[in-house]
């Protein structure tokens, strides 16, 4: 039987806090997408936020595959330190991912108010030790 250290614990919590928060900007920019692509003249933000959309997904992707290969050549020594690399290179995906959304927010009074209109469910408390 493994035992489970404190450390592991709170990177496993982490990783399940910023992967939750990366799939609430997905279903955001999904529902965005869809909310923008009716009416025509904001079809080129609605290109925008597929972009980044596409964006999050694709290295989303890519760093689940990194770290993935990773595990398996790690010794249980550096697989925690691996772990928490991950998670801070999921934290800096999302932290990019919320600042173009303000971006495109700021510059788009459609997409503003829109969003405005969300319901808000950010762990901002959780997330803050992971900076």
């Amino acid at each position: 039987m493994k035992t489970v250290s404190y450390e592991a614990l709170q990177a496993e919590h982490a990783w399940m806090i910023v992967s939750d928060q990366l799939q609430q900007r997905n279903n955001v920019l999904a529902k965005g997408i869809s909310h923008m692509e009716r009416n025509p003249a904001e079809l080129p933000m609605a290109s925008r936020l597929m972009i980044l959309r596409y964006h999050l997904k694709m290295s989303l992707r890519q760093l689940t595959q990194e770290a993935r290969q990773q595990a398996r050549t790690l010794q249980d020594t550096n697989r925690l330190h691996q772990q928490w690399q991950h998670v801070h290179q999921l934290f800096f995906l999302l932290r990019q991912i919320d600042a173009e959304l303000n971006r495109a927010s700021y510059e788009n009074n459609t997409l503003r108010s829109w969003m405005d209109t969300l319901e808000g469910r950010v762990y901002r408390s959780a997330l803050v030790h992971l900076n």
